[in-house]
């Protein structure tokens, strides 16, 4: 059963959304998990929803090593497969997973350790710090399920099935939707019920990907290919900026729930939650798009194909941005309706539909920098990468939040998340200005500027 599409199909346009689209369906079933998942948990009190996302920011830092090695291999495996090189890309994908095991047993100790300490630095209050430890303690346990499931997803949308993974994102986050309420409201195990549902759903995804292998339903073979530790270092070298940004982005997290515990107390952190889940609602669709035609993109470099590749830019830019311009639209207008579906409390919906309008100038400015991204990590550009990454929720995000709330209150939280996403965006039009004139022309067949050594 090969669900794999021809990567190399003429039609770049068609080719690109065969890929994405489904990217696109099962990181939007994400996304709206994680809403439907926090309108269960808002129904529990406004604190239980608080509480849960204080600890958020540590489990984003560690969805950041998934996330690297996830775009470390995806990218490498990709290019190899574009010089048709089928070896070299299954010991890519086996060496992947083999790694994920201890990386994420590691992590699992660390933070079911360290999560009090944790907790109690953000200034939490006693009403919040109890659902945050008894969500993030028990999610601790299934920290290796979910890098592992992560890790599926980007060796089936690197090879080119992104449908599948399509179809088992959607089928497990369905369960977890299910799941929900029976074990946080029937079983009453309140905010511990989202955590376990979320283990369920992970065991039941990766149930699917030992099928998908074993059959060999796509292209590499995990199974028969060797582990090669010597990949780790290429497949980090792509990564790393990756998992840089997305650490880099959980301690901006980290700061901003820790200005708004200080400056908007409980009904802050609330709203400040509500406005995170409304992000990741808008955003990951779009990352889903971007993550899915970058194997498009890597395949066309290591094809060294640069007219496609310009053209799988080029048809990305113009799919995502009107898409973000709209989602931030219909959340400017509908701000305080939007916040009602979360809680009841007069409250925390003002301060959230504040957080709501702030959010405008974000989506759009992000899409351009996720497509951006794309550019620079299928061509091998590291350093840019981490310049580009590390700046709406970084270097430019943190210093930003510790100086607007300051003159701005708690509405300074709001406007510092959208300075930093326009000062990045300028920044990312210089860079990506300059990488674009930098790929050669159709007239060099086989060279791409800047292109490296694929093979180690």
């Amino acid at each position: 059963m090969k669900t794999a599409v021809d990567m190399n199909d003429p039609r770049i346009k068609r080719l690109v959304l065969a890929v994405a689209l489904p990217a696109v369906a099962g990181l939007a079933a994400s996304a709206g998990h994680h809403a439907i998942n926090a309108i269960f948990l808002g129904a529990l009190g406004p604190d239980v929803l608080a509480g849960i996302s204080l600890v958020m920011p540590l489990f984003l830092l560690v969805a950041a090593a998934g996330q690297g090695l996830g775009i470390g291999l995806a990218t490498l495996l990709a290019r190899y497969l574009g010089e048709g090189d089928l070896k070299a890309a299954s010991s890519v994908a086996t060496t992947a997973l083999a790694a994920t095991i201890p990386l994420g047993i590691a992590l699992s100790i660390l933070i079911y350790l360290g999560l009090p300490d944790f907790v109690g630095a953000l200034g939490a209050s006693g009403n919040l710090l109890a659902p945050g430890l008894d969500y993030g303690r028990l999610l601790a346990f299934g920290l290796t399920l979910g890098l592992l499931q992560a890790i599926c997803d980007f060796i089936a949308i690197a090879e080119g099935n992104s449908r599948f993974s399509m179809i088992v994102l959607i089928a497990s986050f369905a369960l977890n939707a299910v799941l929900d309420p029976i074990f946080i409201f029937l079983f009453k195990f309140g905010a511990s019920g989202a955590a376990l549902a979320t283990i369920v759903s992970s065991i039941a995804a990766l149930a699917c990907y030992v099928a998908y292998f074993l059959r060999r339903w796509g292209t590499v073979s995990v199974t028969g290919g060797a582990i090669r530790w010597q990949l780790l270092w290429p497949i980090a070298r792509i990564g790393l900026p990756a998992a840089a940004t997305s650490i880099v982005t959980g301690l901006g997290f980290l700061v901003l729930m820790r200005e708004a515990a200080v400056h908007g107390g409980d009904t802050g952190v609330a709203a400040t939650a509500i406005a995170i889940r409304l992000m990741t609602l808008g955003q990951l669709p779009l990352f889903g798009f971007c993550l899915g035609a970058q194997s498009v993109v890597s395949h066309a470099f290591g094809a060294g194909d640069a007219e496609r590749l310009k053209a799988a830019i080029r048809f990305m830019l113009a799919v995502t941005l009107p898409v973000a311009l709209l989602y931030s639209a219909l959340l400017f207008l509908a701000a305080e309706p939007i916040a009602r579906l979360f809680t009841d409390s007069p409250d925390v919906i003002g301060e959230a539909a504040t957080w709501l309008r702030f959010l405008f100038p974000i989506f759009p400015l992000a899409a351009f920098q996720s497509v951006l991204l794309v550019m620079l990590q299928s061509r091998g550009r590291a350093g840019l990468s981490a310049l580009v990454g590390l700046a709406p929720q970084g270097y430019l995000l943190i210093p930003l939040l510790l100086m607007l709330p300051l003159w701005m209150g708690f509405a300074g939280v709001a406007a510092a998340a959208a300075t930093a996403a326009i000062l990045a965006a300028i920044l990312g039009a210089f860079v990506g200005w300059r990488e674009w004139l930098a790929i050669l022309p159709a007239d060099a067949p086989g060279r791409l500027a800047g292109q490296s050594t694929l093979h180690s």
